[in-house]
């Protein structure tokens, strides 16, 4: 079984450089740009490459938005998964990197090099987010192990947090090298254990020629 990760497509926070987390935030008219660009790429993974079986979602309005552009043209009914939402930041939701820093002694940037070793006030605390995550990701690939591929939308921090696992590396270091961008796929095996990770943050289908569907064995952490 094969699994797409896709990032949610942009909002205005995204926009603004602002931390979300759990806000619920609706995509903006670049992210509707952008979802409806991931759907046709999806669409042609589903025809040229392997039939997608299932479509899963976090609860989150951005996310539930893209779903909907991939929803539409692969003719799947998304579901629903509440363990795939971000990780909530607390009182840092809606604040922008220098906001957090100027407020909180420079916190933003300790936590953007160890994330791990930071408390934000009434946020979701990093073992508990990715457990909830790490669970979700094994009761997906249980149920669909002979399956030809699934979608899952969901967010940056969810997908940085599964293919740390995968790959079996630090997290905290993992993050500091990593980018995800907005409507960005990513891609794992999930025959093997651990999964393999195939490729990460795969953008060609948001340039404007157009997309073109993957190739069966693209390395691992090329970005495009």
């Amino acid at each position: 079984m094969r699994c797409f990760l896709v990032r949610h497509a942009q909002t205005v926070w995204n926009g603004e450089n602002r931390l979300q987390g759990h806000s619920d935030l609706a995509l903006s008219a670049a992210g509707h740009a952008q979802a409806v660009r991931v759907g046709e790429y999806v669409r042609l993974l589903h025809e040229t490459d392997t039939p997608i079986r299932a479509l899963y979602v976090s609860h989150l309005m951005r996310s539930v938005q893209t779903a909907r552009a991939i929803a539409g043209v692969i003719g799947l009914t998304p579901t629903v998964e509440p363990a795939f939402a971000e990780i909530s930041l607390g009182v840092w939701e809606g604040l922008t990197p220098e906001e957090i820093d100027a407020r909180f002694a420079g916190a933003y940037e300790r936590w953007r090099t160890t994330p791990s070793q930071v408390v934000i006030p009434g946020a979701e605390s990093l073992e508990q987010f990715r457990a909830r995550v790490r669970e979700a990701f094994a009761r997906i690939l249980a149920a669909h192990r002979h399956d030809g591929a699934v979608v899952v939308v969901t967010h940056g921090g969810v997908i940085a947090s599964l293919l740390a696992d995968c790959l079996d590396v630090d997290y905290d270091r993992l993050l500091r090298r990593l980018t995800l961008d907005n409507a960005g796929v990513s891609a794992v095996d999930g025959r093997t254990q651990p999964p393999h990770v195939l490729w990460i943050n795969g953008t060609n289908h948001l340039s404007p020629r157009g997309v073109e569907p993957a190739p069966a064995t693209t390395p691992a952490a090329t970005s495009s």
